[in-house]
């Protein structure tokens, strides 16, 4: 299942994390987003940063090795610069600058 760009931006970054590959990074995002009940194939950027920072870090702590606050500011920063590229894209967005 493809995963949005934030998704998929964040589980390269973690993938690239001590004691993760690709799988267990797809995995322990996952979980983090059933707990916020988000999917990964539509979470935008500004969504998955809440994510990354008030869920994904009980996700990590059972992955040994990871500095789970250093990994998680890095992800947020990746995030940020994802969603100042992106704009904000989303329905609500579009509609409202139509309406203006």
């Amino acid at each position: 299942m493809a995963g949005s760009p934030a998704f998929e931006a964040v589980c390269g970054e973690l993938s690239n994390a001590e004691g993760m590959d690709r799988w267990t990074a797809r995995g322990t995002l996952q979980l983090a987003l059933m707990d916020a009940g988000l999917e990964a194939s539509t979470v935008s950027a500004a969504q998955l940063a809440i994510v990354v920072e008030r869920l994904l870090p009980r996700q990590l702590q059972s992955h040994g090795g990871v500095n789970v606050e250093e990994l998680c500011t890095r992800l947020q920063d990746k995030l940020a610069k994802l969603a100042a590229a992106d704009g904000d894209a989303s329905a609500e967005a579009v509609f409202a600058r139509l309406g203006t």
